[in-house]
Parts: C-alpha cells; structure tokens; sequence
C-alpha cells in the first residue's frame, strides 16, 4: 500500500500484481506518506491490506477516504497463484542456502518470511503441486482485496497486470502527475514450465471456485 496526501490517491497492492514494480517506480519521483510493510492485519495500512481495512484507518485518523483515488490490479488467478509459488519456493530456498554471513546483512522481515517460506514447503514435501495446493487454499481472493463491505467495487482505477503499462499511465492521469515516469519493471515470475503445467485438474478447480468474482467480471480462464 502506498499512500500520498499530496496526490490523493492509495494504492491497494495485492500480491504479486506487479506492485514492487509500483513502488520502486514512484517512491523516488514523488511524496508518498504511508508505505505500507509487513503483513500484521492489526496495521491499517500493512503492505497487502484491503481496501475496507484501509477505510478503517482513514476513518481512525479522521482522513476523508472519499476524497482518494483508489488504484489496484487484477491478475489472471491461474497465473497469479503460480507466481506466489514460485516466490515462495525461491524466498525460503534463498532463506536455506544463505550462509551466516548472508543472513547477517538481511533485515528481521526477510529472515522471517524466508523461514517461513523454507518450512511451509518442506512441510508439502517440496511437492510443487501439495504446495500451490496449500497457497491456494491460505491466500486470500483478489475480490476480497477491492470489494467494499457491501460487495461493490471500492477502486477507482483498476486494471490488469496483462496491460500495466496503460493501466499506469490512466492511473498516473487520474491523480495528476506532472511527468509520467516509465515503469521499472521487476520481481518478474520466472517459471521452469508454462504456468498450466503446474496445475493438476482439483486446484484448476479449486481456483476456479475461490476466484470466481473475478473470473466472471473479468472474463479470465485457465488457458490465457
């Protein structure tokens, strides 16, 4: 989540819909107030929080939550839960291959959530399918992430990653940015395979079920 007074706009960043490249790409040309980090629910404003959790902090800071442009971005499901798999699988490998010497230099987040991600994987046997069965099945729906209490679309601007590149130019429009900066693009998923190969056919459907939101609006299906 990012947060700028000066430019009246949040960002409600789910995870991995190209949103370290949002970051990377305003933080150094703009005034952003609230960075979000982490993954404590308990934060308002913590780096994935939704956009009804973000209400709630405005409202608890008596900020005017209607006065913001919300900014977010849909992903096909099929494709964005195999990316969470990959990072995760490259996080605690990362995490299990790093000498004391390494580990040393990064922060107590990125120790912990490599941990975390070393463990959890080991837990499914390093079966790749047993864990993108469990990342499924833990990771919240991206409908969660933009619907209001009421079930309405709460996001102003909302896009694809498939198009991010426009997607960010009509956000960059939308909250009158003076000079349109180019995307840098990174964290790009890196697959072995073609993401469908991935999949057996229980988690193509269990996908199907958990995103149906989006699937229905957004007219996404396994192949594209």
């Amino acid at each position: 989540m990012l947060i700028s007074h000066k430019y009246k706009f949040i960002t409600i960043d789910i995870p991995k819909t190209g949103t370290k490249t949002l970051r990377e790409t305003l933080l150094p040309i703009i005034p952003i107030d609230v960075i979000g980090k982490g993954d404590n629910p308990n934060d308002y404003f913590y780096q994935h929080c939704n956009v009804n959790a973000c209400e709630r902090g405005f409202k608890k800071r008596g900020w005017d939550f209607n006065s913001y442009k919300k900014f977010s971005t849909l992903r096909n499901p099929w494709k964005r839960y195999v990316s969470l798999l990959m990072y995760k699988i490259n996080k605690g490998n990362k995490y299990k291959n790093a000498t004391g010497t390494e580990l040393a230099e990064w922060n107590q987040l990125e120790k912990i959530q490599g941990k975390k991600c070393s463990e959890a994987f080991d837990r499914h046997g390093r079966n790749e399918v047993d864990f993108l069965k469990f990342i499924i099945k833990q990771n919240p729906s991206q409908d969660t992430f933009v619907l209001n209490k009421n079930g309405e679309i709460a996001i102003d601007i909302l896009g694809d990653l498939d198009n991010f590149d426009s997607h960010f130019l009509n956000f960059c429009e939308k909250v009158g940015l003076p000079n349109i900066p180019s995307l840098k693009h990174s964290n790009k998923s890196s697959y072995k395979k073609p993401y469908t190969e991935y999949y057996i056919q229980e988690l193509i459907d269990m996908v199907a079920e958990k995103e149906k939101w989006v699937i229905n609006n957004f007219n996404y299906n396994f192949q594209k």
